[in-house]
């Protein structure tokens, strides 16, 4: 039922993972952790689809916003080169935000999800998402819903967007060449941001036990547009760049960037960048009640999750972040690992997924 590697002291790891499909409380997934370049666990195992063509070594899936974490380390590099800086404003780079209502905002408030620009405003269908210009139009000409720092909401869809706007006009490339420039085929890895056509026949397809939920009448970070499973499982989705919410990937290659990142810091390697630059991305940004996710999130400076709880693992230190549906990426600086899990059973709630709590804890225990 599942295959990959798994030291042997991680057994009963494994185990727990291969009752998931047992149990049939899993349909396809990964799990991997790395230290320093080598796999202690790196398992996968069910099924991609309906078909029951199984899920293989290379299988991606989508992993929805386990992706910032992913875009926040490329934001990281290009501050170590200097392309990037936290405390510029962003009209130094976006000439639209030199407006009286957005010429406050600067990079580290998009970043750590201050700026006010949480949500579209004005209704916006699953269609008006794979328009680049259209919502960066729309996202130019709507106003704030607060002053910059003064709150935080969680930018759960115009983060990716905000974000890559600003990087295209820095580097004239979008995020997702850039993912694929600087990690994907420079390590060889299978996560992509904008499938290419080649790697479509890998992407397992999304399932979804939906939960009816009662829609607030006002537009929030999260329900403009409503996440629908089935036009995320369609090819117009897959190649289309969405950066806060369509990464595809494994938890392979997921957990072997967090492992290079938190290496080049605790054994400053500088594979990726120096050990200075990822401690200020690292730095704290605020430590509040996140109002989009009425949770109190602690937010680095380019928006990497600090101490997620068990979604993170037994030590205070690791970061990350986490995705709708159940799949995440972290790293633990204590132990030197990057880890994830990577589904295509979406968890429509937006509580903890068990699933990779069950793994850690277990992990952590034998470690």
């Amino acid at each position: 039922m599942i295959s990959g590697y798994c030291e042997e002291k991680y057994t009963p790891v494994k185990k727990i993972f291969e009752d998931y499909f047992l149990k049939q409380e899993e349909i396809g997934a990964s799990f991997a952790i790395y230290k320093e370049g080598k796999p202690l666990i790196d398992l996968y195992g069910g099924f991609k689809n309906k078909n029951k063509e199984k899920w293989e070594e290379n299988t991606i899936v989508n992993v929805f916003s386990a992706t910032k974490g992913i875009y926040e380390i490329i934001v990281s590099i290009l501050i170590n080169e200097n392309i990037l800086d936290l405390e510029k404003p962003v009209s130094y780079y976006w000439d639209a935000f030199k407006q009286s209502n957005k010429r406050e905002i600067k990079l580290k408030h998009i970043l750590s999800h201050q700026s006010g620009l949480y949500r579209f405003k004005k209704k916006i269908t699953q269609q008006d998402l794979l328009d680049w210009n259209k919502i960066i139009s729309i996202l130019e000409n709507q106003e704030p819903d607060h002053l910059c720092g003064e709150k935080t909401y969680y930018h759960a869809k115009t983060h990716g967007f905000l974000i890559g706007e600003i990087i295209k006009k820095t580097t004239n490339k979008s995020l997702g060449k850039l993912v694929y420039e600087l990690l994907s085929k420079k390590f060889k890895l299978d996560f992509f941001i904008g499938t290419p056509k080649n790697q479509l026949s890998n992407i397992a397809f999304l399932y979804e036990n939906k939960t009816e939920s009662k829609i607030p009448s006002e537009f929030n970070a999260f329900n403009n547009p409503e996440h629908e499973t089935n036009f995320y499982n369609k090819e117009d989705w897959q190649t289309a760049e969405i950066p806060s919410m369509n990464g595809h990937g494994n938890a392979r290659s997921i957990a072997k960037i967090y492992d290079i990142f938190v290496n080049d810091l605790i054994l400053e390697k500088n594979i990726l960048l120096s050990k200075s630059s990822i401690k200020k991305c690292l730095t704290e940004s605020v430590n509040r009640i996140d109002k989009s996710l009425m949770l109190p999130i602690r937010w680095s400076q380019v928006g990497l999750i600090l101490r997620g709880g068990w979604l993170f693992g037994k030590n205070k230190e690791s970061f990350g972040h986490n995705g709708w549906g159940g799949s995440l990426g972290f790293a633990d600086p204590i132990l030197g690992i990057g880890v994830s899990y990577v589904t295509n059973k979406i968890n429509p709630t937006m509580a903890s997924d068990q699933r990779i709590i069950n793994l850690l804890k277990k992990f952590y225990e034998i470690i």
